[in-house]
This record gives structure tokens, sequence and C-alpha cells, in this order.
């Protein structure tokens, strides 16, 4: 199941990293840099610059603070709106 929604996310254009921090902070709902970072093996080097990625790409929130608290968008939205850019 996890392979399988890895490649969807890989579909709509996600690079690996990408796709592993939205599946693992989907899971948690909203989350810390850090807990990504361990949940989903990203490197914490890399963390950061990959949320930020997902954020342009409107897949996450920011809430802003210290530390920002990172949020995923509901799937269904993302799903819907990624089919869409496909017709």
């Amino acid at each position: 199941m996890k392979e399988e929604i890895i490649e969807t996310l890989n579909k709509f254009g996600l690079t690996k990293y990408e796709s592993l921090a939205f599946y693992y902070l989907n899971s948690m709902i909203e989350a810390k840099a850090p807990e990504i970072s361990e949940k989903s093996n990203i490197p914490r080097t890399k963390i950061y610059s990959v949320l930020k990625s997902l954020e342009e790409k409107e897949f996450i929130e920011i809430i802003k603070g210290h530390p920002n608290i990172y949020k995923s968008i509901d799937p269904s939205i993302i799903f819907k709106r990624e089919t869409k850019k496909d017709k």
C-alpha cells in the first residue's frame, strides 16, 4: 500500500524525498521537521528544503513559529487538483 501511494505521488511530480515526507506527515497530520525527518528517514540536512518544496507545490502548509509546524493538505483535495491537471 505504501509503495502504491509513493508511486502515485511521484506521478504527481514529487521527488522521492517529497513523496516520503508527505506520506509520513499525512499519517501524523502535523509535525515538526525533526519528527518528519525521523519517521521518513530523510536526512535532517535535507528535510527543510523538502518541506519548503512541498509547500510551494501546495501539498502542505507551514504554520510559522519557533519551531515551525508542518501540516499536510487533505489528500482528497490534492488528488482532485492533480488529476484535473492531467486533463
